[in-house]
């Protein structure tokens, strides 16, 4: 599932489909949007030749939705997709971003380290999507400031008809961190969106779900500005001791994470070990003027073949 994306006016959002094997896939691209799940006639059959990529045009498929949520679904072979998505306000640009897809749907959801830097601005400048594709569904979602374990106001529930995306509006909160918590009644997807603002040097960053990180593990942290690793640990499963540790050398850093929170810690560009002492949630966060990113932390898999990087 791609979550993010709209083809609004101003938006360029692209589909990008990588394949790294050895025969050609057969890839279908299916849209969940307020009128619920279609496969338009473009977005099936799409082949992306082995060790090829194929670039989709989100508009050429669905136009005129502002939250759509995308399912790729492939045969023959599998493939990686992401999205590219750049947005211009007239005629000033808006900023750019590239996300990774969702690995599945789930009842429970953590987005550790959105920035929300706007408020009081008439549009939304961060906005929470979720989507129950299967069934409808009711969502529980609990805010909390990074640093600490209270959250900001009580929670909030929304319903989830089937197969309709729903934004949240998060404008209302107070400039700063946040890790988002969803509970939901049936499986979900979701994520948030956030900017720097509306005028010229505006940026954006998509915010995907976490998945659980279990053990110790290597993480890489690309180059940029304002970089943070934030933890997050589920309120069911207690406070959580990790250590962090940079592989080029230096001093071990462990920082304590309250149960139901999360906390930040500066980090630069490279490879660290992340030790938790119990399953904990992860992500790399970047904010500076200007400029906005994040991504989500995986945990190794061990059982995981070569890695095929494509141009």
């Amino acid at each position: 599932m791609l979550v993010p994306g709209a083809t609004t006016p101003g938006a360029n959002e692209l589909v990008v489909l990588a394949n790294p094997g050895d025969v050609a896939a057969t890839v279908q691209l299916s849209f969940y949007a307020r009128n619920g799940v279609s496969t338009p006639p473009s977005g099936a059959g799409l082949i992306v030749a082995a060790h090829g990529q194929r670039v989709v045009p989100l508009a050429g498929l669905l136009l005129g939705e502002a939250s759509p949520v995308v399912r790729v679904v492939a045969t023959g072979a599998p493939v990686q997709a992401s999205l590219q998505a750049s947005l211009t306000r007239t005629l000033l640009p808006g900023g750019s971003d590239q996300v990774a897809p969702l690995a599945q749907a789930s009842t429970s959801l953590v987005l550790p380290g959105i920035q929300v830097l706007t408020t009081g601005q008439g549009d939304a400048g961060t906005v929470l999507r979720l989507l129950s594709p299967g069934a409808d569904a009711s969502a529980t979602v609990t805010i909390t400031p990074v640093g600490g374990d209270a959250p900001a106001g009580d929670p909030r529930t929304l319903p989830l008809p089937a197969g309709t995306p729903t934004s949240l509006n998060l404008s209302d909160l107070t400039p700063g961190a946040y890790t988002v918590s969803v509970a939901a009644t049936q499986p979900v997807v979701g994520g948030a969106w956030s900017t720097t603002g509306f005028g010229e040097g505006a940026d954006f960053a998509w915010y995907a779900a976490a998945p659980e990180f279990p053990a110790s593990s290597l993480i890489a942290v690309a180059p940029g500005a304002g970089a943070s690793l934030v933890i997050a640990a589920d309120a069911a499963s207690g406070s959580a001791s990790v250590t962090l540790t940079p592989q080029s050398g230096g001093d071990p850093v462990t920082v304590s994470v309250p149960a139901g929170g999360s906390v930040s810690v500066p980090v630069t560009a490279g490879v660290y070990e992340l030790a938790p002492d119990r399953p904990v949630h992860a992500a790399i966060s970047y904010s500076a003027p200007g400029a906005l990113a994040g991504y989500p932390l995986w945990p190794a898999d061990a059982a995981a073949g070569t890695l095929t990087i494509l141009p």
